[in-house]
């Protein structure tokens, strides 16, 4: 039976196809349409499989998800709550989501993850817009939402090939899902921004804004935002520092979609992507940034302080500092910090400096002073060389002293440090040896500022440039104190009824026996510049002229071996073995730090307490927790009618008279007036100058501070000629005028710029002898 054509049905389309032109059949559009979506799905698909297959052990677990614990810096504040600094692998401290700008959350979800608060992780729509766009070329962007992006940063590697990368693609889907069900999705965009890299030191937002710009994150603006996020696309090939051009670039597509998804207008739009990018780079190095020295310091301390009282982990393990994210809270005012910083370069670097070069150029083995001999000379050049890098890994190599002192006398590219060079330092070609000769001549420095009532120190300056000259002047640096010590001496012979401030010697040679190795000798110390008149001259006057023959006359008659100045570092905890019961420790033949004596002056402004300095105020963990808080370490050591008439007699260093004929005295009268160091304000002090010129010191006493400045050579062979420019009251006193000039200046800090106080009434600065001998019978 044949079949039979259907017949046309009026008014349709009955038509049959022309000659030559070829119709897809049902089954290949069947096909056709099969292909597109295994096309489409396939990797859906596949992603799905290989989810099933990636191992649990392979994904974080539950706890850690919960708990996720990313390398987090220690980060260093001041007093003023300044970062002065961190300790880190990555420089990270991290930032909760009420911190970030408005405009920095926008600019993320505008850019990265649009449809971020419509998914729970993944975006099937952006995935499927991803592929797609692939597949015909073009290109519309990742199908990476923000919270698989963290995950990706914060437990993958980078994979090795692209089937690890497929199968790394299917765990972060995993992971991104669980981030989902265990944080709000505020939480998932501060733990992004607190993971993200932004290179240059900038680890997390929080860094990166300090390294940038300067700023705080909560003070970012609109295009500051915008930059920002731009990186996330590559901070290296976007980077503001090294590609200007291109972040601007990135920063405008940032912008405009911000505008796209409405969160700015168009006419701010147009108005902010033409702003130019102003930056404030501070890259935060061990090397950089305010109060380098005191950061090292802290560093052992905290690990000092944290094996002393056994300060560990909850789980039992010792604090990493350069992972464990603690915050340290120091008592550094960065203010004070920085005007201490600029005090010193603006007097060594501008100055004395060059006078040193200048004073000891002619000398025969400079940089090395006069009388030094060619033993002590290659002695000094050869224990730096040992002590240097460069020589211990050559040691390790197995290299002869002879194939050493090759490589050292051949001239190699460096950078060195110098003052007068653009920040400091310049490129050069020299060998090792001559750049040891080089840095030999560079003038060291130790300041320190604190404040006796509580120990704070405010101000830490352990050398000229913490790159290239590393040893810190402040702690580690022990010197003979020369004169500095007098007030002690002074001191003591007042708390044991032997003096009064007003009581009168003669100015005459004074001498005193001593038993030494070769029998008895006579110690009889002169005045640098002064002779002897034979005129009545009290002891207010000896001490702020700093009159060796007079303390001399004081140590003889407290007994001639200053025990009770021994007594009194021991008391204060300060004693060392260089203190040996000889009649010229009472000149300062021992030494100290400059940390140890600026401590020790304190007692003068304390009325007889010693206050231990303390450089922290507190340590938290990252999550707050306070794991040290230090307490005030107190002793009485002296009388406090004796330590406040002690600081009546420094106070007159700026400038007296001797009543018996008006002769001038007082070895600090420059800060009097004359020169633009000059300080107007109330205080006292005391100048040191040791043997041959070696130390300067100046201690400087204020209401509120206690200022020590120690400057000197890298050893005491390394001197000043000249003695009068290498006297305490030129090397160290103008840097603590300049400094102090700045700290009073600066109305934000809260010190009191009035006069002396004493608890007990004893506010009178002058000295009226008659009364005063008087009251003393």
């Amino acid at each position: 039976m044949t079949k039979r054509k259907p017949k046309s049905k009026k008014g349709t389309n009955s038509k049959k196809p022309k000659k030559g032109k070829k119709t897809l059949s049902k089954t290949f559009k069947r096909r056709l349409h099969l292909a597109t979506w295994l096309i489409v799905f396939l990797p859906f698909l596949a992603l799905g499989g290989l989810m099933l297959l990636v191992p649990e052990s392979s994904l974080p677990s539950l706890a850690y998800l919960e708990n996720p614990r990313s390398t987090e810096a220690t980060v260093l504040y001041s007093s003023d709550a300044k970062v002065l600094g961190s300790y880190y692998v990555k420089n990270r401290s991290n930032l909760k989501y009420q911190e970030l700008p408005e405009n920095l959350v926008n600019a993320l979800i505008a850019t990265e993850d649009e449809r971020y608060y419509n998914h729970s992780g993944v975006d099937a729509t952006a995935i499927g817009r991803a592929v797609f766009s692939r597949l015909i070329g073009k290109n519309a962007g990742g199908g990476s939402t923000i919270t698989q992006q963290l995950a990706k940063m914060m437990f993958h590697e980078r994979p090795s090939n692209s089937w690890k990368r497929i199968r790394q693609k299917a765990a972060e889907w995993i992971i991104a899902g669980r981030l989902e069900k265990r944080y709000t999705k505020e939480e998932i965009i501060a733990m992004y921004f607190n993971e993200f890299d932004f290179i240059q030191t900038g680890c997390g937002i929080n860094s990166a804004a300090r390294v940038y710009l300067n700023k705080r994150v909560h003070k970012l603006n609109l295009q500051e935002c915008a930059m920002f996020v731009g990186m996330f696309k590559n901070p290296v090939y976007y980077n503001p520092i090294t590609h200007p051009e291109r972040c601007k670039k990135r920063r405008e597509v940032v912008l405009n979609q911000m505008r796209r998804n409405g969160f700015i207008s168009d006419q701010i739009y147009d108005s902010v992507r033409v702003l130019p990018m102003k930056l404030d780079f501070h890259p935060e190095t061990s090397n950089t940034g305010l109060a380098p020295y005191f950061r090292d310091f802290v560093r052992g301390e905290i690990k000092r302080v944290f094996k002393r009282n056994n300060i560990v982990t909850p789980e039992g393990n010792d604090y990493d500092l350069y992972r464990d994210g603690l915050k340290i809270y120091t008592t550094v005012d960065s203010r004070m910090q920085r005007y201490a910083e600029w005090a010193v370069a603006k007097y060594i670097g501008g100055s004395l400096q060059s006078a040193f070069e200048k004073d000891i150029k002619s000398n025969a083995r400079f940089p090395f002073g006069r009388g030094v001999n060619a033993t002590e000379e290659a002695n000094s050049i050869r224990k730096a060389m040992q002590n240097s890098d460069r020589y211990k890994s050559l040691k390790k190599l197995g290299k002869s002293e002879k194939e050493i002192l090759d490589v050292f006398k051949k001239p190699v590219k460096m950078k060195i440090f110098d003052w007068k060079a653009k920040r400091y330092e310049k490129e050069v070609k020299m060998s090792p040896l001559d750049s040891i000769r080089y840095y030999k001549q560079i003038l060291r420095v130790g300041m320190v500022s604190l404040d006796p009532s509580t120990g704070f120190v405010k101000a830490w300056v352990g050398g000229p440039n913490y790159k290239y000259l590393k040893f810190d002047g402040v702690k580690k640096t022990r010197r003979q104190i020369g004169s500095t010590i007098k007030p002690f001496v002074f001191g003591t012979a007042i708390e044991n009824g032997i003096i009064t401030p007003c009581t009168s010697f003669p100015n005459s040679e004074c001498c005193i026996d001593y038993i030494s190795g070769e029998g008895t000798k006579s110690w009889c110390p002169r005045n640098a510049g002064v002779e002897f008149d034979g005129v009545e001259t009290p002891c207010y006057f000896a001490l702020a002229s700093s009159w060796n023959n007079i303390t001399a006359k004081v140590v003889k008659e407290s007994g001639g071996q200053n025990q009770q100045v021994i007594q009194l570092f021991e008391d204060m905890g300060l004693l060392n073995n260089t203190f040996v019961p000889v009649p010229s420790l009472g000149l300062g033949i021992c030494d100290l730090s400059v940390y140890d004596l600026t401590s020790a002056y304190g007692i003068f402004l304390n009325e007889g307490f010693y206050v231990k300095p303390k450089v922290i105020v507190r340590v938290e963990d990252r999550h707050g927790r306070v794991l040290y808080e230090p307490e005030l370490d107190i002793k009485e050591v002296m009388d406090k009618k004796a330590a406040f008439d002690v600081l009546r007699m420094l106070s007159k260093t700026k400038g007296t008279e001797r009543p018996a004929d008006k002769k001038k005295g007082g070895t600090a009268r420059r800060l009097s007036g004359g020169y633009d160091y000059s300080f107007k304000y109330p205080m006292a002090g005391k100048t040191g100058t040791t043997q041959n010129s070696a130390d300067g010191w100046f201690i400087g006493i204020t209401p509120d501070l206690v200022t020590g400045v120690w400057v000197g050579g890298e050893e005491p062979i390394i001197r000043f000629n000249s003695g009068w420019l290498g006297q305490g009251a030129h090397m160290a006193l103008p840097i603590w005028g300049y400094y102090m000039n700045r700290v009073y200046k600066d109305s934000r800090i809260k010190i009191d710029r009035g006069h002396f106080v004493s608890a007990q009434n004893m506010d009178r600065m002058e000295f009226d002898c008659e009364d005063e001998i008087m009251d003393w019978n």
